[in-house]
């Protein structure tokens, strides 16, 4: 077989027009190479010195913020000891006629300290603004603070419930018939665990309701018996007894409240004996009322 005879290419003219010389790149040299360095330590100086200034700057920022929210801090604190010591002093002078012994106001403002100790935030706020009131009443009146504090808290929800809030009714007392001060209307409660609507009592103040809750039990000859009771739990448990709640669980809450609270040691002021400074001061002291039990009907 003959082979067949391939034409030649020319490629003379293609190699003509390719290029085999490239540019060499250029440098920056010396000169341009010290620069360009500078240049990069100068812009991250800048940046350094921007990013120092700024920390400085936040740092005291949040240093004033900070002195400033201690210092507010410090002030509440101050305000808040002062208003507690206040009070014990309001206390202290309220029952300073009862004894000549500073060591027996000195023992109640104690007592105190420690009810109060045992709550925490409106628990707390609550306690510090009705202890007075109660023990006001348990002097005047004969009624265990216990007996009150507890109740008011069970009723009121450490004085957070809409009745307690806008009505100043601390004790769930409802308004009958009979009842012709100012009305809370048609507010939401519970009967035997029903729910149900009712109109209740309404007072101005703290010290009006509580002082409206004296009145209820004096007023009314079916709770006279639990006048007779100078401890907490047995004077509610004569209230429940005449008929004051239905609720089953009353008195268990009662209870768990008194000790939470240690409210049972605000009771010595009628536990101390017929001869003791306080209880003749109950009988006649200048302002003191001898609980006799109630005189009038409701």
């Amino acid at each position: 077989m003959m082979k067949t005879k391939q034409p030649a290419i020319d490629l003379t003219r293609d190699l003509w027009k390719m290029n085999f010389y490239t540019e060499p790149k250029r440098r920056l040299g010396l000169w341009g190479t010290l620069v360009a360095s500078n240049l990069v330590w100068l812009s991250a100086f800048c940046v350094l010195v921007t990013l120092l200034v700024g920390t400085t700057r936040f740092g005291s920022f949040m240093t004033e913020v900070y002195l400033t929210e201690q210092a507010k801090w410090n002030e509440w604190k101050k305000t808040k000891e002062n208003a507690i010591a206040e009070r014990e002093m309001e206390i202290a002078r309220m029952v300073a006629f009862q004894t000549s012994s500073p060591g027996d106001v000195l023992d109640l403002a104690k007592r105190i300290n420690r009810v109060l100790e045992s709550g925490y935030g409106s628990q707390r706020h609550f306690l510090e603004r009705a202890i007075p009131e109660a023990i006001r009443i348990q002097v005047q009146h004969g009624i265990p603070a216990s007996a009150v504090l507890s109740m008011a808290i069970y009723e009121s929800g450490y004085g957070r419930s809409d009745l307690s809030r806008s009505h100043h009714n601390y004790f769930g007392m409802k308004a009958f018939n009979n009842w012709t001060g100012p009305r809370a209307v048609d507010m939401p409660t519970k009967d035997s665990g029903v729910m149900t609507r009712a109109d209740f009592r309404a007072y101005p103040t703290l010290e009006a309701g509580f002082q409206g809750f004296v009145e209820f039990l004096k007023t009314n000859p079916r709770y006279a018996r639990a006048f007779n009771e100078r401890q907490g739990l047995p004077f509610v448990q004569r209230v429940l007894a005449a008929g004051y709640c239905p609720d089953a669980d009353y008195l268990a809450r009662i209870r768990t409240i008194m000790n939470r609270h240690r409210l049972h040691e605000l009771d010595y002021i009628l536990e101390s004996g017929p001869e003791s400074p306080f209880q003749i001061a109950l009988r006649e002291g200048e302002g003191a009322v001898r609980p006799t039990g109630p005189k009038d009907s409701s």
